[in-house]
C-alpha cells in the first residue's frame, strides 16, 4: 500500500523526504542517492500500458483518470510503498487522485503560505505578485515528468489532505525547523504503524545533522 509525502510546493517535502529515505534507506554517503527510495508520483513508468497518451494531448488533466489504475499496479506486491507528490488530493472531472484501498496514510508537511509565496519567488525567480497569484489560483497545475499535477490553491490543496479519509499526520514545516528532534520521531512512530521502524534516538540525530541545512549547502 501507499503512504503519501505530500505538501504543496515549496513546503519542506524535499527535506522531509531526505530525512525518512536516510533514516530508513541509508544505502549511500550521498544523502541525495537514497530520495530515489521515496519516488515522485505522477511519474512516467507507473503509467506505461495504462494511458491514452492521445487523449492527454487533448486534455493534460484527463491524467486523473488513470491515477487509481495506476496505483492499483504499485500496490501488488502489497509492500509499503512511500511516494511524494504536489498533488491535491481532491477530484478531477469525477476521478480521484487516491483513495482508501490504494493509501495506507499520508504524511502532509505544511507550511505558512507567506513562506510559501517567498521561496517559490526566489525557486523560480517570480516578482512576489506573481508567486502570490500562484497559490490563490485554484487553476495552478504543473508537469511532473510529462505528467501533469493539480494542485490548485494553498487553501484548497491542504483542506483535501485535511480532509482525506485515510490515516494521516499533518506537520508543520515551521515546528520541524524548531524541533526537528521531536517531529521527526512522531513522523517515524506514524510511519511505525505501516513500516516496522526501529526508533534510534542517536541515529535520527545523525540523521538530522546530516541533513540539515548547512550540510545542504555543501552539497
Amino acid at each position: 500500500m501507499i503512504l503519501w509525502l505530500a505538501s504543496y510546493p515549496k513546503s519542506g517535502n524535499t527535506w522531509l523526504r531526505l530525512l525518512i529515505s536516510n533514516y530508513l534507506w541509508l544505502e549511500s554517503t550521498n544523502i541525495f542517492d537514497n530520495l530515489e527510495y521515496i519516488p515522485k508520483f505522477p511519474k512516467k513508468n507507473y503509467f506505461e500500458g495504462i494511458v491514452d497518451e492521445e487523449s492527454l494531448k487533448k486534455d493534460p488533466l484527463e491524467v486523473f483518470k488513470y491515477f487509481i489504475p495506476a496505483q492499483e499496479i504499485i500496490n501488488k506486491n502489497n509492500e509499503l510503498k512511500i511516494l511524494k507528490t504536489h498533488n491535491f488530493a481532491g477530484s478531477i472531472k469525477g476521478y480521484p487522485f487516491t483513495n482508501s484501498k490504494n493509501s495506507s496514510g499520508a504524511i502532509y508537511i505544511v507550511r505558512d503560505p507567506r513562506s510559501v509565496v517567498v521561496s517559490n519567488a526566489h525557486h523560480n525567480d517570480y516578482e512576489f505578485e506573481k508567486s502570490t497569484d500562484r497559490i490563490m489560483s485554484n487553476k495552478t497545475v504543473s508537469l511532473n515528468d510529462g505528467f501533469m499535477e493539480a494542485r490548485l490553491t494553498w487553501k484548497i490543496h491542504y483542506l483535501s489532505w485535511k480532509k482525506i479519509d485515510i490515516p494521516k499526520i499533518i506537520i508543520k514545516y515551521e515546528d520541524l525547523f524548531s524541533d526537528p528532534l521531536n517531529k521527526f520521531l512522531e513522523v517515524l512512530k506514524f510511519i511505525n504503524q505501516f513500516k516496522k521502524v526501529k526508533i534510534d534516538e542517536n541515529k535520527i540525530k545523525e540523521i538530522i545533522k546530516k541533513c540539515s541545512f548547512v550540510n545542504l549547502l555543501d552539497n
